[in-house]
């Protein structure tokens, strides 16, 4: 896991981990071994959001 604050391995969803930046997510895939990290998608949080 990236050693970063806000940030939360997600079980069952479609991308690995979440960022959370005040009231957006950051939803992102994270390959440690190559340190690459490819953001797959940011989103305003609501009740459907990480």
């Amino acid at each position: 896991m990236p050693d970063v604050h806000n940030v939360k391995s997600l079980k069952r969803h479609r991308y690995g981990y979440r960022l959370r930046a005040g009231s957006y997510r950051v939803l992102f895939d994270w390959h440690g071994s190559i340190q690459i990290i490819q953001i797959q998608e940011v989103r305003k949080r609501d009740e459907r959001t990480y």
